[in-house]
C-alpha cells in the first residue's frame, strides 16, 4: 500500500536535487535510484533515502518521478524484472520527466493504463525561472488527464514555486520544452555568432557584451551564457554535446507534428559543424573548451581577443568629464527617444542644454524637463556643442 509521505526518484540530476530538497522541506520522505555516484552523494546530503534498483523505489510511494533520456529506457526502467512498477501501488502517481516526443509518453500512458493499469501518469517539464520575480526557483508545467492531474497537484505544489497544468492528453509538458528549447538553441547560436562578428570587425568581445546585455539585442542565453563562453569555463562535453542533443529531438518532434523550424535546423547544423570541425582541428575531445571550438567555426581568434588589453568605461568616461569641466552649453537639434534621454541626462548634470525639435509637443516636454527651447536649428547651434 503506498504511502502518501514518500515520493521516490528514478534518475537524478541537479533539478531532480532540487526537487527532492523541496520535497523533504514539505515535509515528505524521499528515495531514489541513481547510478550516477556523485548525484547520490549530493542527494544523501539533502537526507534522500538510496536505493538499489527501480523496483525498490517503487514500493511504497504515492509518487515516483521519472527521468527519461531515451524512448528505449521505458522498458527497462517500468516494465522489466527490476522495474518500478514491480513495486507500484496502482494508485500511485507517476511524474516523467523527459526529453522524449509527446507521442512516446502518449504510448507509455496507454501502456500503463491498459496493460499495467496505472492510470496515473503526469508529464512534466521543469525548468528554473529567469524573470526577475522567479530568481532561479523552479517552474513546472505538467499535463495528464484531469483525475490525474488533481492526485499530483499536492505534490507538484511542494516541488515547485510556479505551476502551469495542462488538462487533457500527456505530453503537453514536453511540447513545452520544444518551444522553449527551440529559442534557447537559436539564442545560443546567435549569440556565439554576434561575438565572433563583433570581433571580426575590430570590437572587443567584453566591450560587445558590456553594450550588448543592456541592449535590445540581449537574452537570458546571451547574457549568461558569453561570459563563460569567453572565460573558457564550457567544454564540449558539458554544453555542446547536450544542445546537439536537444535541437536534433526538437526537429525530430517538429517534423511529427508536421511544422518547418528553418532557423533552428540552420543552428542545428552550426552546432554539428562545431563538434566536426573541433575533431579535425585537434580540439575533438569532449574536455575542450568552447570558446575553441567556435573559433573554428568562425575562423576568428575569440581566446586572444577575449585577453586582451580592455579599457573601463567608467574610468574613461570619468577622464573625459574631468576634461570637459569647461564644456557647460550643449545644443540639441532632434529630440526624438534618444535625443530626449541624452538631452535630459545632461540637465542633471548641471549643463545647459538648448533643443530644438520640428515636434512642438516634445518642445514643452523638453521645457517642463528643465532644458531650453531653440526657434531654429541655428540657434540650437549658436555658441553650444552640437549634438
Amino acid at each position: 500500500m503506498a504511502s502518501s509521505g514518500v515520493v521516490g526518484f528514478v534518475g537524478l540530476d541537479d533539478l531532480s536535487l532540487e526537487l527532492a530538497a523541496s520535497l523533504i522541506r514539505s515535509g515528505y520522505a524521499v528515495k531514489a535510484f541513481e547510478i550516477f555516484g556523485p548525484l547520490m552523494d549530493e542527494f544523501l546530503k539533502l537526507g534522500g533515502i538510496r536505493c538499489t534498483s527501480p523496483l525498490e523505489t517503487g514500493k511504497d510511494v504515492s509518487a515516483l518521478v521519472v527521468l527519461i533520456s531515451h524512448a528505449d529506457q521505458i522498458n527497462d526502467i517500468f516494465f522489466s524484472d527490476e522495474g518500478a512498477l514491480g513495486g507500484l501501488a496502482k494508485n500511485a502517481v507517476i511524474f516523467v520527466r523527459s526529453t522524449i516526443s509527446p507521442a512516446n509518453i502518449q504510448m507509455l500512458d496507454k501502456r500503463l493504463t491498459e496493460d499495467a493499469e496505472t492510470a496515473f501518469l503526469v508529464d512534466i517539464y521543469v525548468s528554473k525561472g529567469m524573470s526577475d520575480s522567479l530568481n532561479g526557483k523552479i517552474m513546472i508545467a505538467s499535463s495528464g488527464r484531469s483525475d490525474a492531474i488533481a492526485r499530483a497537484q499536492p505534490i507538484l505544489s511542494a516541488m515547485c514555486e510556479k505551476l502551469y497544468n495542462f488538462e487533457g492528453e500527456v505530453g503537453a509538458g514536453s511540447k513545452v520544452k520544444m518551444v522553449n528549447g527551440l529559442l534557447e538553441g537559436i539564442h545560443l547560436v546567435a549569440s556565439a555568432e554576434a561575438i565572433a562578428l563583433g570581433v571580426q570587425a575590430g570590437i572587443h568581445p567584453w566591450i560587445i557584451y558590456d553594450i550588448v546585455s543592456n541592449a535590445a539585442g540581449n537574452s537570458w542565453v546571451f547574457e549568461n551564457h558569453v561570459p563563460q563562453l569567453l572565460r573558457g569555463n564550457l567544454t564540449k562535453q558539458h554544453f555542446l554535446n547536450a544542445a546537439v542533443q536537444n535541437v536534433g529531438s526538437i526537429l525530430d518532434m517538429a517534423k511529427s507534428l508536421p511544422f518547418p523550424l528553418p532557423l533552428l535546423a540552420v543552428a542545428h547544423q552550426q552546432l554539428i559543424s562545431g563538434a566536426t570541425l573541433s575533431s579535425s582541428y585537434g580540439h575533438g575531445h569532449n574536455d575542450a573548451t568552447l570558446i575553441k571550438v567556435w573559433e573554428n567555426v568562425f575562423g576568428v581568434n575569440l581566446t586572444a581577443a577575449a585577453n586582451a588589453d580592455i579599457y573601463n568605461p567608467q574610468e574613461l568616461g570619468n577622464q573625459i568629464k574631468t576634461k570637459s569641466n569647461t564644456v557647460k552649453r550643449i545644443g540639441f537639434i532632434g529630440l526624438g527617444a534618444m535625443g530626449f534621454g541624452m538631452a535630459t541626462t545632461l540637465l542633471k548634470s548641471n549643463y545647459c542644454v538648448l533643443g530644438f525639435d520640428v515636434y512642438k509637443p516634445t518642445l514643452t516636454r523638453f521645457a517642463n524637463a528643465g532644458g531650453s527651447v531653440a526657434e531654429s536649428p541655428a540657434e540650437a547651434s549658436k555658441d553650444h556643442i552640437k549634438l
